[in-house]
């Protein structure tokens, strides 16, 4: 395990099980299904024993999932469940930069659901159009504004848009970052503006309206997210992506300057309750087929 693999997991059972102190985390498997790497972790708490599962993290009890293997193979599924819905298609500390705009965005997703009628498919446009202000709202600063020029309306989205991507991909290398976005921005905003006037809109325009603006949303995040990690995200050697804590995993090249998080001590109550025995290899139902099987 890396640190930083360590402290997430870590994190993760602090904020969900903090009344169950975590006395034991051990990563048991890795597994590749398609293009996500699934990370299977063995963690022990003073009162519970669990299976922590990555891409996406979640956690199942060891009392109803006795064998990592059905634990995986119940988390591939639940997953591309999840995935079938339509939600917010970024993270939660992602989503959590714009939290007013995903949310009227969720709500015009509802609103989808249950149109019948053209009128109906223009709410739809109605409401991915608050979305759009409200993300105007959320965007708007007046640092963002040139010395010298006014602000644009709080309602303006394509301008506040504009200003926001000037300042978040400025300079030559991002010249076609920001020419996209900007592009993007006024037809998304054309777009819904469009549909709510439709008299003959139908489902489709409206599937349309809605994955134009989850587009928009999700590209300007990751535009923000691109310009948060400024120069720390490749090594400063090779050039490889793969830095974690400081440290390049494919040259080894370490960053001085680097500052990673305050470092845990096992305590000795921690190492005294440390597990002797190896995970529980079997299965949890009376059948269970896995991919070995069809080899």
């Amino acid at each position: 395990m890396t640190p930083s693999e360590r402290e997430a997991v870590l994190a993760y059972f602090e904020d969900q099980m903090g009344d169950d102190p975590l006395v034991h985390l051990e990563k048991v498997a890795v597994e590749r299904v398609g293009a996500n790497v699934h990370d299977i972790w063995d963690v022990h708490c003073e009162n519970s024993r669990w299976w922590a599962v990555s891409c996406p993290l979640n956690v199942y009890s060891q009392d109803d999932f006795k064998s990592r293997d059905v634990v995986l193979t119940f988390h591939i599924g639940l997953m591309a469940r999840l995935s079938s819905r339509v939600g917010v298609p970024l993270t939660v500390s992602a989503a959590a930069l714009l939290p007013t705009a995903w949310h009227l965005w969720e709500q015009a997703v509802e609103a989808m659901t249950t149109s019948r009628e053209a009128e109906d498919f223009q709410a739809v446009g109605v409401r991915l159009r608050e979305c759009l202000v409200y993300f105007a709202v959320e965007v708007a600063d007046a640092d963002l504004v040139p010395e010298g020029t006014e602000p644009p309306k709080k309602a303006d989205v394509v301008s506040w848009s504009n200003l926001l991507v000037d300042w978040l991909a400025s300079g030559s290398s991002s010249e076609q970052v920001r020419s996209y976005v900007k592009k993007l921005a006024r037809e998304t905003w054309d777009y819904v503006n469009q549909l709510t006037h439709a008299k003959n809109a139908g489902s489709y325009d409206a599937e349309i309206g809605v994955a134009a603006v989850s587009h928009f949303l999700s590209t300007v995040t990751a535009v923000r997210m691109r310009w948060a990690a400024g120069d720390h995200r490749r090594c400063v050697s090779c050039g490889s992506y793969r830095v974690e804590a400081g440290t390049c995993m494919r040259c080894a090249q370490s960053d001085p300057d680097y500052e990673g998080p305050p470092s845990r001590d096992t305590s000795e109550d921690e190492l005294a309750a440390r597990p002797t025995e190896q995970c529980t290899p079997s299965s949890d139902i009376s059948t269970f087929i896995s991919p070995d099987d069809f080899l």
